[in-house]
């Protein structure tokens, strides 16, 4: 028997924690039906001249996204805070490699999913009512020879405008929603009590130590000079001025010379940024947790 993994024991386990939470998450998908719901009606109200347009779908997604999916998530291991829950979760007859998986599948894929198509739910039958009422406004005050333009349904993964396409904008969106979502998650387990708090704290404050270092440390041991064709070239200006003795600088009097390292080294760097984040995250967590004591 494998002790770190076994499938039938890890669906087991998948389906005593919904068994145990289902009626949890039921009255969860609930409210966030009503509140995006009552968002839209709002929209409606605000706007009953204009359908509703693509970049209040793109926002309402991305928002309720980002909020609602960091919130949940730092509520992953909330059992943890309590003595007497934690010790019942840790005395589950399962790995603690299966317990991250089945906390990941109903924190990350199951909630992306359901959040998801609940918005669509929403959003589809909302977009044709305001395109009815707009129109029904439009008849009576259009002028003559003008035309109306119905909305949309926004596909939230690759476009937003009536013609443009920012398939690539969009992915980053979502890859930087599962680098904050694993943050959380691995903050559930760090912190054992207030962890959404204490983790928006903590991201907050490295988040301005990047910055302050970068600002204050790096760029002021860089020579004068600006990143050229991404960041892992960099163009030195140098002023020449001083030879002539003139104190008016000119273009004539300004050289530059480029440093360049390997490309591969960029794209190992956009890489990292792009898909390790969530794992690093996910990975930590899975040694917090094994190493987690009531």
């Amino acid at each position: 028997m494998n002790q770190s993994f076994e499938l039938s024991r890890w669906l087991m386990l998948v389906s005593k924690h919904w068994s145990e939470n289902r009626k949890k998450y039921t009255l969860s998908l609930i409210a966030m039906a009503g509140l995006l719901l009552v968002w839209f009606v709002f929209a409606l109200v605000m706007e009953r001249a204009r359908p509703i347009d693509d970049n209040i779908q793109f926002v309402t997604y991305y928002f309720g996204l980002f909020l609602v999916g960091c919130l949940y998530a730092s509520m992953l291991f909330a059992d943890l805070s309590s003595k007497s829950k934690g010790m019942n979760y840790l005395a589950i007859p399962a790995s603690h490699f299966e317990k991250l998986l089945c906390t990941l599948f109903y924190g990350v894929i199951a909630f992306f999913i359901c959040y998801t198509l609940l918005f669509y739910l929403i959003d589809a039958p909302m977009v044709k009512l305001s395109n009815a009422i707009a129109y029904s406004h439009w008849q009576k005050t259009h002028l003559a020879g003008s035309t109306f333009e119905a909305g949309r349904v926004l596909n939230v993964f690759t476009a937003i405008g009536d013609s443009d396409n920012h398939g690539d904008e969009f992915y980053h969106f979502l890859l930087a929603y599962f680098a904050l979502q694993s943050a959380f998650i691995f903050g559930s387990v760090y912190f054992p009590k207030f962890s959404f708090i204490k983790t928006v704290i903590s991201l907050l404050l490295i988040s301005l130590f990047f910055v302050f270092f970068v600002g204050k440390v790096l760029n002021e041991m860089m020579p004068y000079g600006s990143f050229y064709k991404g960041i892992t070239s960099y163009r030195v200006f140098h002023v020449e001025a001083a030879a002539s003795g003139s104190t008016i600088v000119t273009s004539n009097d300004i050289t530059d010379k480029l440093v360049s390292l390997p490309s591969w080294i960029e794209d190992v760097l956009i890489f990292i940024a792009k898909y390790a984040f969530a794992p690093i995250f996910w990975t930590l967590a899975y040694y917090r947790l094994k190493e987690k004591e009531i």
